[in-house]
C-alpha cells in the first residue's frame, strides 16, 4: 500500500495529538486544526463517502462544538478516551456491516483484477481489525493515563504514539506481503498512482 491514502486518513488524529494541551484554548485550537486537516487531506474521500474521514469530521467537529463553543471543558481530560472509543466503534462497525473502512482506500490503489481476488476482501477485514485493535489498545492506555498522574501518565501517553506508528508500519508492510503471497505474478508497484 502506498504511504498516502489510508495513512493520511490518520493525519487529523496526529495533528490533534501534537497541538492539544491541557487548556481549553489549546484543545480548541487542536480540534479546529484537526477539522481543517480532515477537510484538506480527506476532501476527496469525504466526497466519496469515506468512513474514516466522515468519522473524523463528526468526531472533531462535535468536540469543537462542545468544548470551543458550548464550553463543556469537563470533556478535556477525557478527549483521548472519547477519540479512541469513537474510532474503535466506527472501525468495528464497518467490519460488522460488511464494509471494512480500509477497503475504500484499497479499491482506489489496486486494479480491478486484484480486487476480484478472493483474498482482497479478507485482507481488508484483517487490516481494519488491526486498526480496531490499535484504537482499542490506545483507548485502554488513555484510560490508564487518566487514572495516573504525572510522569507515569505521560509515558503511557507516549505509548499511544508507538501503537499508532506500529499500526501505520503494518498498513504499509502487510498489503505487499499479501500481494506477494496470493498474487506473485502482479508486480509490487502495480496499481499504484
Amino acid at each position: 500500500m502506498k504511504i498516502g491514502g489510508l495513512v493520511l486518513g490518520f493525519a487529523p488524529l496526529v495533528v490533534y495529538g501534537v497541538l492539544a494541551g491541557g487548556t481549553p484554548s489549546s484543545v480548541t485550537v487542536a480540534l479546529a486544526a484537526a477539522m481543517v486537516t480532515t477537510l484538506v487531506v480527506g476532501y476527496r474521500d469525504l466526497r466519496q463517502g469515506g468512513i474514516l474521514p466522515w468519522a473524523n469530521l463528526l468526531l472533531f467537529g462535535g468536540a469543537l462544538l462542545a468544548i470551543g463553543f458550548l464550553h463543556l471543558t469537563g470533556l478535556i481530560p477525557f478527549m483521548g478516551i472519547l477519540i479512541y472509543a469513537v474510532l474503535a466503534a466506527v472501525t468495528f462497525a464497518s467490519i460488522a456491516v460488511g464494509s471494512p473502512f480500509t477497503l475504500q482506500y484499497a479499491r482506489s490503489m489496486v486494479d480491478p483484477g486484484v480486487q476480484a481476488h478472493p483474498q482482497f476482501y479478507r485482507v481488508n477485514v484483517l487490516m481494519t481489525g488491526v486498526w480496531g485493535g490499535v484504537f482499542t489498545v490506545n483507548l485502554l492506555l488513555d484510560g490508564v493515563a487518566l487514572a495516573l498522574q504525572g510522569s507515569s501518565a505521560q509515558v503511557i501517553q507516549y505509548l499511544t504514539y508507538v501503537v499508532l506508528i506500529a499500526g501505520i508500519a503494518f498498513t504499509v508492510w502487510f498489503p505487499g506481503r499479501m500481494r506477494k503471497r496470493f498474487l506473485p505474478e502482479v508486480p509490487a508497484d502495480h496499481g499504484k498512482a
